[in-house]
């Protein structure tokens, strides 16, 4: 293969990565929130009870709440 030159670094792989959601379902909209020390420790129990990370336990707190909310 004369003028390719390798550099050695490889490249993508296909297949590569974080596999991606189904498309409804993906959550891409980042907000920042304040808590307070106590309302942090209710969060942290919900997280370990359900065995989920922090912010999952608070996205589904708030999806919860915002899916019982009347407009």
């Amino acid at each position: 293969m004369v003028g390719v030159r390798r550099t050695g670094k490889g490249g993508p792989r296909p297949g590569a990565g974080r596999p991606r959601g189904p498309s409804g379902e993906v959550r891409r909209n980042r907000v920042v929130v304040l808590l307070t020390d106590s309302d942090l420790e209710t969060l942290e129990r919900i997280a370990k009870e359900r065995k989920l990370p922090i912010g999952t336990a608070a996205y589904e707190v708030l999806a919860r709440s915002l899916s019982r909310r009347r407009t």
